[in-house]
């Protein structure tokens, strides 16, 4: 009977277990989400504002709070579908941190970014 008991509340355990693991993951899921879909807009006006194109959203990377709170956007220019354009962006700051893509595209931005010499 004592055995049936332990069983019987090892397996209430077991299930509990897995639904939190199950929530956690979803919880994960809806703020990657909600980071993302944040950020595309605000992507798009940075990539409009200088560099006067069209950014056309693919897919992104999500790297968590755990080590920093980032958002790679990925996808190209309007009418350069070949080349690859990704937006970091902060979603906790919710603003651009930087644009990475082929040269010819960074060189075109309006203002210049002032690099400091290292």
């Amino acid at each position: 009977m004592k055995k049936k008991k332990i069983w019987v509340t090892a397996l209430i355990l077991f299930f509990i277990l897995v639904g939190a693991l199950y929530y956690m993951q979803y919880a994960s899921n809806v703020k990657k989400e909600e980071a993302v879909r944040a950020g595309i807009p605000i992507g798009k006006e940075y990539i409009q504002k200088y560099y006067r194109a069209d950014f056309i959203f693919k897919s992104y990377d999500y790297i968590g709070s755990y080590v920093n709170n980032t958002v790679h956007l990925i996808g190209y220019i309007k009418g350069h579908e070949g080349q690859s354009i990704s937006i970091a962006y902060d979603f906790e700051k919710k603003e651009v941190l930087s644009v990475t893509g082929p040269d010819w595209f960074i060189d075109s931005r309006y203002p210049k970014k002032n690099v400091p010499p290292f």
